[in-house]
């Protein structure tokens, strides 16, 4: 049986010192934590799905905070690091990975036996997704040092919610 691993925002909008929403010393540790993590994992046992935000220019729905990754700018290119790692690519309008996504139906081909998440923006993207993954009965862990938000005080919150509220495995 395989696990799955979704990594959220592992793109240039997050991670490239060039990005729209750049996290700064957060994104230079958050990448060689993840390169060594997917390095470790066994490709034949761990399917790696990639959630790539893509907004659109007039989505309402980020309407107060500056929006980044839109349709066509470099912003929503996965890390070229990772890309060996990714087996599927899932574009995300919203913080959930399962809004008006394949995902679900994609999880389902790989019926994986646990299901691990990291990657930006704990308090968001990371929350929402395994709130969705919570509520479909997945087994749900999120590694914590592989997870990162804007700040401290966003991040200390979500991986709270994600433990505390969800019973989300946090190691």
């Amino acid at each position: 049986m395989k696990n799955a691993v979704i990594a959220c925002g592992i793109q240039r909008a997050y991670l490239h010192s060039k990005g729209g929403a750049y996290l700064g010393a957060r994104a230079e540790v958050l990448k060689t934590r993840l390169l060594e993590y997917f390095k470790s994992l066994d490709l034949n046992t761990h399917v790696v799905f990639c959630l790539r935000e893509v907004h659109q220019s007039n989505d309402a729905f980020y309407r107060g905070s500056k929006s980044c990754a839109l349709v066509g700018s470099e912003d929503i290119e996965v890390m070229e690091t990772f890309k060996p790692f990714v087996k599927f690519i899932v574009n995300t309008s919203r913080f959930s990975g399962f809004y008006r996504t394949p995902l679900e139906s994609e999880l389902h081909k790989v019926k994986p036996q646990k299901v691990y998440v990291v990657g930006v923006q704990t308090h968001t993207n990371i929350l929402f997704t395994c709130e969705g993954l919570r509520n479909r009965n997945y087994d749900v862990s999120v590694y914590e040092p592989l997870t990162t938000s804007e700040d401290d005080y966003l991040h200390a919150i979500g991986i709270n919610l994600l433990s505390n509220a969800l019973t989300v495995h946090v190691e």
